[in-house]
């Protein structure tokens, strides 16, 4: 491999570095204090679902409440009422024209296809019937002298407000309250009824308002002081719009299906990696099929709750606001990172043209944006820079990872945001900062010669079978490990590797196995025990143990001291068993080439 160039800029581009990190520092321990005051979590529980287990495990939903209260439950999710609702409550009856007819068969004026409510709580249909954008269309019938009203469509199932009482009950009790209020364009006064609680979350696929934005500017006009929810893997339509320059709370819950094909053990797990690495203020709870199970995962996870030092109680939800100032300043660290790298390239020419086209690919993928460009400049720039200006020694595996860490400052410093530590505005080109590095290191290869004379060497080398099958190894290793990245993926982990990640993130901070397998090939690469292309073979592999660190760091929702925990974890453990690795290889070679005397002690031929 060709040794890089020493430009006459370098040590001014690092001293641009050093002094560039201080503001991204002071960033970082901003973002740290505010993340530490945001500990707080609700357990809310749902409560139809509550209800439901109640009733058929012989309770009332208070006493079944009260019991899961014990087990840390401090919050209830309260749907709005149907129409629907005030006949189950005795307040109303509803029955089809049909049912009618057949009631009192020789009454006239009654018709089969519409639906007909009367009030057994005077004042309750009417009432229901001002709600809606039809009401003129709803007919007073007197029908074998009671009084009906005469509905065109069935409205069981069209929102009727909410549950005063109930929700006056559980607040004065101290619970969380969440309101779920129900989208109907036949609503008149969207909000004007809603509860003075402190949480909101849409049902659906959009927030109420979305498809109108006249009705959207009114939603935010009521929504007063409750703070809407953002669901967890339910991206809303209408609203990042409703929530803009306010606030919002980050929601985790399971699908009820999903939850039941899981135990208890397993989704306490889920839920408690979601408050502790996800930043999930509200926890959406649904009982299990029976309260045996119910109670095993709520006492699970106050336990882990509790080991990661987050507390039960009502959330107080802010917005994260840096700096403007010192983002500013924090700029000129990746872009002197850039300019450092292309010059420290063997052909220096072709650095600058590969640095000059990652910056404008980074701007243009953020929409000319500074801050998230030059985040990604940094993700992408830092992982490689060390490799690039020191590779001919093991010690260099500490500058290019001091360097990774450097990198670190600006990722969290340009990309940490409102928006992106709520997960609204997700840190573009993720992929790309496992697949850049090795793309930037894997360039720094060129010879000192024409680049023509270059590719007509590659085109007319001679490649045996064991070349094509360490290439081909290679690639599927790297292929596997790029396309297993983030919570879900196209490759899946087996039942034996998915244990052993809940066990491992259950008991500590889980590295991430890309570093663990990443950093330890850096260091074989480095040490030189491999002959020929196998060395270089290391080294891109260790790429993506450096590339993975600035990768972890891009999660913005997750906080900065547990994905600088899981980093220091997996440097650690790499650094370990790449130590280990490297001895063992030199015994492994060594007696390979001296054992029986099968090659009379001499080497065997190099790899080129």
């Amino acid at each position: 491999m060709p040794a890089p160039t020493r430009h006459r800029l370098q040590p001014l581009l690092l001293g641009v570095l050093a002094l560039s990190a201080v503001p991204a520092a002071l960033l970082a321990a901003d973002r740290v204090a505010f993340e530490n005051s945001e500990k707080t979590v609700a357990l809310v529980m749902d409560y139809p679902a509550l209800a439901a287990q109640a009733k058929e495990t012989g309770q009332t939903p208070e006493t079944l409440l009260a019991h899961y209260r014990s087990l840390g439950v401090n919050g209830v999710a309260v749907y709005e009422d149907v129409v629907g609702s005030a006949v189950q409550k005795g307040r109303a009856l509803l029955l089809s024209g049909a049912d009618l007819k057949s009631r009192n068969p020789d009454l006239p004026g009654i018709d089969p296809q519409k639906t007909y409510l009367r009030s057994i709580e005077a004042g309750t249909v009417e009432d229901l019937a001002r709600r809606f954008n039809f009401q003129a269309l709803i007919e007073e019938r007197t029908i074998g002298g009671q009084t009906w009203y005469e509905w065109p469509i069935d409205p069981r199932f069209l929102p009727a407000g909410p549950d005063t009482a109930l929700i006056d009950s559980l607040k004065s009790q101290g619970y969380v309250t969440l309101y779920r209020p129900y989208d109907d364009q036949r609503v008149l006064n969207v909000g004007a009824d809603w509860p003075d609680v402190p949480f909101i979350a849409f049902n659906g696929t959009e927030v109420i308002g979305a498809r109108d934005p006249e009705q959207l500017q009114a939603i935010r006009e009521k929504l007063g002081n409750r703070v809407p929810a953002l669901i967890e893997g339910s991206r809303q339509t209408g609203l990042n719009d409703l929530i803009r320059g306010r606030t919002a709370a980050r929601m985790f819950s399971l699908n009820a299906t999903w939850q039941g094909r899981l135990s208890p053990e397993e989704v306490a797990s889920k839920y408690a990696l979601a408050a502790r690495e996800r930043t999930q203020r509200l926890l959406y709870l649904r009982p299990f099929p029976t309260q045996a199970e119910t109670d095993a995962f709520l006492t699970r996870l106050g336990g882990q709750l509790d080991r990661a030092g987050i507390e039960v109680g009502t959330p107080e939800i802010r917005n994260y606001d840096p700096s403007s100032l010192l983002r500013a300043l924090s700029l000129l660290g990746p872009l002197a990172a850039l300019l450092l790298l292309g010059l420290s390239y063997p052909l220096p020419r072709v650095g600058l043209l590969v640095a000059g086209l990652a910056g404008l690919g980074a701007l243009a993928l953020n929409g000319l944006q500074p801050f998230p460009a030059f985040a990604l400049i940094a993700a992408i720039t830092f992982p490689a820079l060390g490799i690039v200006l020191r590779r001919a020694r093991i010690t260099d595996w500490f500058i290019a990872t001091g360097l990774s860490l450097l990198g670190v400052l600006f990722v969290s410093a340009l990309g940490a945001s409102r928006d992106s530590m709520l997960g609204l505005d997700p840190f573009r080109g993720v992929g790309l900062t496992l697949l850049a590095p090795l793309g930037l290191v894997l360039l720094s290869f060129l010879p000192r010669q024409d680049i023509r004379r270059t590719a007509q060497d590659l085109f007319r080398r001679p490649f045996s079978t064991g070349d094509l099958l360490i290439l081909g190894l290679a690639g599927a290793a790297f292929a596997v490990a790029f396309l297993r990245r983030g919570n879900t993926s196209s490759v899946g982990v087996s039942n034996t590797e998915a244990k052993i990640r809940q066990d491992l993130q259950d008991a500590i901070i889980r590295p991430r196995f890309k570093e663990v397998l990443g950093h330890p090939l850096l260091l074989v690469g480095l040490s030189g025990v491999l002959p020929g292309y196998l060395g270089a073979l290391g080294l891109l592999g260790g790429v993506m143990g450096q590339a993975s660190i600035l990768n972890t760091f891009s999660h913005f929702h997750t906080p900065l001291l547990i994905s600088a925990t899981r980093a220091f974890i997996g440097l650690g453990v790499g650094l370990v068993v790449g130590l280990i690795a490297v001895e063992v290889l030199k015994w492994l070679i060594r007696t390979w080439n001296t054992y029986g005397g099968w090659n009379g002690g001499q080497a065997p031929r190099e790899l080129n």
